[in-house]
C-alpha cells in the first residue's frame, strides 16, 4: 500500500523537521529521465556484510574481499587525523544513526561535526571559506543538482577518488566524476486526512487534477508545491514535466489552485493546519517523519503516474583536511551496512542487497510498488537556460489562468 496508513514502517520517530529553504540563483537544473537499475553487489559494511571480507590493520574493521589490498593505507592515514567535518543539508537526527554505525566500524574516529545548511548554502559556505583560506569541510552532502553541476564541472572542486564500491554501482551511483549518490528519495503527494475523504485522496497527479478540477472553489489556493524559483523544486517539476506525456494537461488544471512555498516544511505545517488541503512534489524526508507520528493527520501517496526520485549527492572536496576519514565515510555510505544506516536516518537506500526487512522503503521496493517505468530520476544532466526559461514562463502562465 502506498499510503500513510502503512506509515512505511519507518524505523524511528523523528523530531520536528527544520524549515530549510532550498534557494538557488540560477536554474540550470538537471534532469535524467530514464529509470535506472539498482545496485547488485554487497558493499563495504562491517562484519554483517553478505560477502566475505578480510581484516587488515584497521582496529577490527572488516572490508569486503573486493577492496584493494592497500586499503589499509587509508585506514592508517585516518588514524592520524582528528575527527571529520561534514557540510550537509541534513539535521542532526538524520546523521545520528549513520555516525553511530560508522563509529562502530571505525572506533578511532573522533568527533564528527555536521551541520544543517540550506542545500545551496552547503556550497556557498565552502566557496566563501576557500576564498579566504581553507574550508574546514572534508565531506559534503546536498540535494541541489545545480550546485553539484557547478561544483564538479565549473569549479572542479571534488577529489578524484574512485571508491572500491564503484564497479558495483549502477550509472546513477556516480553520476559525475567525484560525485556519488547518497540516497534516492521519493517525491510525494500529501494531504490532510481529516479534510480529504478516503475516496478523494489522490494517488497520481491525474487524480489530483480531477479532484481540483471537479471543485475549483473548494481547492482555490488550497493546493501547494515548491516554488519554481529554487533549484530543488524546479528540478523535480521540470523532470516530471518532461517525462509525463500529459504533464501540461494536468498542470493546467492544478496550477491555478496552487500556492507555492520555498520548502516542504511550511507546506507540511499548512496542510496539517488545514490552510492547504493537498500538496504535490513534496520531499519524503520531511513528509514521512511527520506522517509517521501517532495520530498524525498528514497522509501521503507515491505519484503513480511518475514518482520523481531525488538523488541526494555526496562528494569529498579536494581540499579536505581529513581526506582519509572522508574516504572511509564515502565507502561506508555506499556499502550494505551504510545504506541501512541511511534508511535509519530517514532516507531511501538504493542497494539491491538491502532487504525489505532491513529497509522497507528503498529504490527497489518503490519501483516494485509503482512500477520501475514510473520512477523518474532527478539527476544531473544540464538543460539550457532557454529551455529552463520556457518552462518557467509556461508554469507562471498556468498559475495565472
Amino acid at each position: 500500500m502506498t499510503s500513510s496508513d502503512q506509515n512505511d514502517n519507518l524505523p524511528l520517530r523523528l523530531p520536528e523537521f527544520d524549515r530549510r529553504v532550498f534557494l538557488r540563483g540560477s536554474l540550470a537544473a538537471g534532469a535524467a529521465l530514464s529509470a535506472a537499475s539498482v545496485l547488485a553487489a554487497c558493499g563495504g559494511g562491517g562484519s554483517t556484510s553478505a560477502q566475505g571480507g578480510t581484516s587488515g590493520p584497521s582496529g577490527g574493521a572488516t572490508q569486503p574481499s573486493y577492496y584493494p589490498s592497500d586499503y589499509s593505507s587509508i585506514i592508517d592515514a585516518s588514524k592520524k587525523e582528528k575527527g571529520l567535518t561534514i557540510y550537509s543539508n541534513m539535521a542532526e537526527y538524520n546523521w545520528q544513526p549513520i555516525i553511530d554505525a560508522f563509529k562502530a566500524k571505525y572506533s578511532w574516529v573522533g568527533d564528527i561535526s555536521t551541520n544543517n545548511l540550506d542545500s545551496a548554502e552547503v556550497f556557498q559556505r565552502y566557496y566563501s571559506e576557500s576564498a579566504s583560506g581553507t574550508s574546514a569541510a572534508s565531506f559534503m552532502v546536498s540535494g541541489d543538482p545545480t550546485s553539484w553541476i557547478d561544483f564538479i564541472k565549473k569549479h572542479k572542486a571534488a577529489a578524484d577518488y574512485k571508491s572500491p564500491e564503484l564497479d558495483k554501482l549502477p550509472d546513477f551511483g556516480s553520476p559525475l566524476p567525484g560525485l556519488y549518490t547518497f540516497s534516492t528519495d521519493p517525491i510525494l503527494l500529501a494531504y490532510n486526512k481529516a479534510l480529504i475523504k478516503e475516496d478523494e485522496r489522490p494517488k497520481s497527479m491525474s487524480d489530483l487534477a480531477k479532484l481540483v478540477g471537479g471543485d475549483t472553489e473548494r481547492f482555490d489556493n488550497k493546493v501547494t508545491t515548491y516554488d519554481d524559483a529554487n533549484s530543488f523544486g524546479f528540478a523535480i517539476e521540470y523532470v516530471w514535466g518532461q517525462k509525463y506525456p500529459k504533464a501540461w494537461d494536468v498542470l493546467d488544471k492544478v496550477l491555478p489552485a496552487t500556492r507555492m512555498e520555498q520548502s516542504s516544511g511550511p507546506m507540511v505545517d499548512k496542510i496539517n493546519s488545514g490552510e492547504y488541503l493537498v500538496g504535490y512534489f513534496m520531499s519524503s524526508t520531511v513528509v514521512l517523519p511527520q506522517a509517521e507520528k501517532s495520530g498524525a493527520i498528514l497522509g501521503w501517496n507515491y505519484i503513480a503516474d511518475g514518482t520523481p526520485m531525488m538523488f541526494r549527492g555526496m562528494a569529498i572536496p579536494k581540499t579536505a583536511p581529513q581526506m582519509a576519514t572522508a574516504k572511509l565515510m564515502l565507502d561506508f555510505l555506499l556499502s550494505h551496512d551504510g545504506q541501512i544506516a541511511i534508511y535509519k536516518g530517514g532516507f531511501t537506500p538504493f542497494r539491491d542487497d538491502v532487504t525489505k526487512d532491513e529497509a522497507p522503503r528503498s529504490y527497489n521496493t518503490i519501483g516494485k510498488e509503482v512500477g520501475k517505468e514510473n520512477l523518474i530520476n532527478v539527476a544531473y544532466d544540464e538543460i539550457s537556460k532557454a529551455d529552463a526559461d520556457a518552462f518557467r514562463k509556461k508554469w507562471a502562465a498556468a498559475m495565472k489562468a
